[in-house]
C-alpha cells in the first residue's frame, strides 16, 4: 500500500511539474524566411557595402581600384552562396558594377 501512494505522488509531482514548466520545455521557433527575403536581403547589403566602400574615396582611380576588389570579395562569396544560380550570380555583378 505505501508504494502506490508513492506512485502516486510521483506522477501528481510529474503532472504539476509539467504544468508548471511545461512552456519552458517547448522548442522555441525559429524565424524562418523566404528564399526571396534572403536574397533581397543579401543583395541590399552588397550594395550597402559597396556605397560605403566608394563614399570613402574622393579619388575617382581608388574608386574604381576599391570597387574591383569588391567584386572580386563578392564574386566568390556568391559562389559559394546556396541561395543563387550562377546566371543570378552574374546578374547581381553586374548590378553592383553599374553603380
Amino acid at each position: 500500500m505505501d508504494w502506490v501512494i508513492i506512485v502516486l505522488l510521483i506522477l501528481i509531482g510529474a503532472v504539476l511539474g509539467l504544468l508548471l514548466f511545461g512552456n519552458k520545455l517547448t522548442i522555441p521557433s525559429k524565424n524562418i524566411r523566404s528564399t526571396a527575403v534572403k536574397k533581397d536581403e543579401i543583395l541590399a547589403q552588397y550594395k550597402k557595402e559597396l556605397q560605403n566602400i566608394l563614399s570613402q574615396y574622393d579619388d575617382k582611380d581608388e574608386q574604381v581600384k576599391q570597387k574591383k576588389l569588391f567584386l572580386h570579395k563578392v564574386t566568390s562569396e556568391l559562389s559559394r552562396n546556396i541561395y543563387f544560380t550562377p546566371e543570378q550570380n552574374k546578374q547581381i555583378i553586374q548590378t553592383l558594377a553599374s553603380l
